[in-house]
């Protein structure tokens, strides 16, 4: 799976040098000293904030944890350039390499050399370096621009023009950001290495075990880790990829502690976040919670029950789409439970009381009345007005966008059409080096990784989905003409479009070609006329009509409530953090148990017993290796076993999000006793409201994860690459 590097900038935040509430809140790390530190240290935190963050000392224990495209964390572990992180971060790519032959996520993969270790293709390894504000500069090019008359993507121009500056005195990656909903700036240095390579991983049924099932719940049993090595130039700085590139040496690494974790210990984590909207207003949330999440898990539910049918059947088809499945179950899930922390904590409830004392304050001065005066009344009066639209919007994306392989197939190379007329041709065939051209600069190969009766049936019951919620003002052309001719049946018209589709099987697809076919010819395949019948731009015109009799955009209105909530807290003097915006941060809190439910308690650690007890040989989720089985069965825990247990997993209360996965979790030393890997399912309202009985990071033991790597993978190597200490 190609990653890009991406930074989302949309953030409505503050930070105030003041005590937390309980342990919430993702910290920026470069300011965390002024405002948490001493309530880590009397959490129990051994480490000067110096020792944490520090960019005139390579030794810091920030230059030790990396961002993966800004889609997960890792942390470096040796010396040698090896790199730590979640199964479920690296799946992506242990797909891409596993065949029918060599099936890696079935039986894990473990490179004991080198030479046997498998370069991931666009992944990147990025190490912060420093941070810059840069307020004044990018406030001076905003002014600069607008004295101008420039219109359009303004601040996507000014990062660039900031950016630029500073590229030219560094060897460093560096990305602009806006912080505080554009109050201030900031400039990130980043290393960024992309000659990455996979060194180890166990098999899903560690790795991934209790898989759906399990997901944001607890107790789990997961091995969720795996393991990259870093590489660089005969100078350590980065390269592409080279064979005489070699491991670099991380400026900081972080020890191994194997002495374990009890009830009450200190425990931080950092990474990089992805993207949290805590500030944000009753209506978004009330929106959300009727509309979006419903959709989400009703639509995408029914697309993963069609897969998973095909994908128990043949196990040809689960490899080719247990890549797609993993990624929609995970947020299917988070939306379904999103939701009922939503009603089981009353969010809306608690983001209108809020609202009251936002209005307090707006009324409290001419000032705050003049700039948000009607906001809270607009607010209310935009999101009412635009639920069709946030509806058709919700449907549009599930039912609709990327859904069938073929039609998606079809609609991108019908797209050559554009460059037929460029490139002055009448007509097109296999043989013409431009249909060549674009066969060869495809991603994969479609036929290689869908299966033609999974396609069929998904596009069925999809087309169905969208056919019944989407007004038909949003769809024309061949579509309105077929729902008509086939009186609304979308299972017809889905057969009529795959059987009479040449994009459908590859023999069909070049067979076709080989007699040179016109533009008009190419883009009356009935799969191309079908993607043609509704776009993004057709629902985008849907939201303009709403704005245009509303006289303004509700979505820019949450903007300003952000900003007013900001200005609010400042003014009262109440302790902020930041959203989270793939930025690196840092949380704290202490290992604990959790009650998530009357008369309902849960230990803070789960032991492999779990495996004996879940083990279900018929349950893919639950199937146990003979491998695993027969170790469990021998109990020989090595050094990695506590007083005669191996324990797997535990809980702490520290605050995460998307992006945390992999993060390390780390003791009162900075020394890793685990990985962050999951939240609870009481803790799913997270993005919105964090709950402060409720809220907890499932991890994986760090002891289990050597467990596995020494005596089920037999890599003992890899363990001595590392620092191990026991106090």
């Amino acid at each position: 799976m190609t990653k890009k590097i991406f930074l989302l900038l949309l953030i409505v935040t503050v930070l105030a040098p003041a005590r937390s509430t309980a342990d919430e809140g993702m910290w920026l790390v470069n300011l965390f000293e002024k405002s948490i530190y001493p309530q880590m240290v009397k959490k129990g935190l051994k480490m000067k904030s110096k020792e944490i963050y520090n960019e005139a000392d390579k030794n810091a224990l920030s230059n030790a944890i990396v961002s993966l495209d800004f889609g997960c964390t890792g942390s470096m572990i040796s010396n040698n350039g090896l790199m730590i992180t979640n199964h479920h971060c690296a799946y992506g790519d242990i797909h891409s390499l596993s065949t029918p032959e060599k099936n890696y996520l079935e039986d894990g993969f473990w490179a004991l050399k080198l030479a046997d270790e498998r370069p991931i293709k666009g992944k990147n390894v990025l190490f912060l370096r420093k941070v810059l504000d840069v307020t004044d500069e990018v406030k001076a090019e905003v002014a600069a621009m607008q004295k101008d008359g420039f219109k359009g993507m303004m601040m996507r121009r000014v990062y660039k023009n900031i950016e630029n500056r500073y590229k030219k005195d560094t060897d460093n990656e560096v990305i602009c950001a806006s912080m505080w909903n554009s109050t201030k700036f900031c400039i990130f240095f980043y290393d960024v290495y992309s000659d990455v390579r996979l060194v180890g991983a166990p098999p899903v049924s560690i790795g991934a075990f209790g898989a759906e099932a399990d997901n944001w719940g607890w107790p789990q049993h997961k091995g969720d880790f795996a393991l990259y090595r870093v590489y660089g130039d005969k100078d350590g700085r980065p390269s592409a990829y080279s064979k005489d590139n070699q491991p670099i040496a991380p400026t900081r690494v972080l020890d191994v502690s194997i002495k374990g974790v009890k009830e009450g210990d200190y425990a931080m984590i950092m990474g990089y976040p992805g993207k949290t909207n805590r500030y944000v207003s009753s209506f978004e949330v009330k929106e959300k919670q009727d509309i979006i999440n419903p959709i989400v898990v009703e639509i995408r539910r029914a697309r993963l029950d069609v897969w998973k049918k095909h994908m128990d059947a043949d196990p040809a088809v689960r490899l080719k789409y247990s890549d797609k499945y993993f990624s929609i179950s995970n947020y299917t899930d988070y939306a379904k439970w999103e939701n009922k922390c939503f009603i089981r904590y009353d969010v809306v409830s608690i983001r209108e009381q809020e609202e009251k004392e936002l209005a307090a304050w707006i009324n409290s001065s001419p000032a705050t009345m003049e700039k948000y005066g009607k906001l809270l009344e607009n607010m209310k009066k935009g999101f009412d007005a635009r639920a069709q639209f946030i509806r058709n919007r919700a449907y549009f994306r599930d039912c609709w966008t990327s859904v069938s392989e073929v039609v998606q197939q079809a609609k991108r190379f019908s797209r050559i059409t554009g460059d037929m007329e460029k490139a002055g041709m009448d007509k097109l065939s296999v043989n013409d080096k431009l249909f060549q051209t674009e066969l060869k600069g495809a991603d994969h190969d479609l036929y290689n990784v869908y299966d033609l009766s999974t396609d069929r049936e998904l596009f069925k019951q999809q087309l169905t989905f969208f056919l019944k919620y989407v007004s038909p003002e949003l769809y024309t052309g061949a579509l309105a003409k077929w729902k008509e001719e086939f009186n609304g049946d979308a299972g017809r018209i889905a057969d009529y479009v795959f059987d009479n589709s040449v994009y459908t099987t590859r023999e069909k697809f070049l067979k076709y070609f080989e007699t040179p076919r016109t533009k008009e010819e190419i883009l009356s395949d009935p799969a191309v006329q079908l993607a043609a019948s509704s776009s993004i731009q057709m629902v985008t015109a849907e939201s303009e009509k709403v704005n245009k009799a509303l006289g303004f955009d509700p979505e820019a209105l949450t903007t300003q409530y952000g900003r007013a909530l900001y200005q609010m807290r400042e003014a009262k003097g109440t302790a902020q953090y930041p959203d989270a915006n793939s930025t690196m941060r840092i949380s704290y809190g202490t290992v604990g148990g959790l009650v998530p439910a009357d008369g309902v308690t849960y230990s803070y650690r789960t032991t492999i017993n779990g495996y004996r007890e879940k083990k279900d040989q018929t349950n893919y989720e639950f199937h146990v290796g003979a491998r695993m089985d027969s170790l469990i069965k021998a109990g020989d825990w090595g050094r990695w076993g506590e007083k005669g247990e191996l324990y797997t997993d535990f809980l702490t209360n520290t605050d995460i999000t998307g992006g945390n996965s992999g993060s390390p979790v780390m003791n009162a030393k900075g020394q890793l006793i685990g990985l962050a890997f999951d939240g609870n399912r009481e803790s799913m309202s997270g993005d919105a409201y964090f709950h402060p009985k409720y809220f907890k990071t499932v991890n994986v033991d760090i002891r289990f994860v050597l467990w596995v790597i020494d005596k089920y993978a037999g890599a003992g190597s890899l363990i001595n690459e590392m620092n191990i200490v026991t106090k």
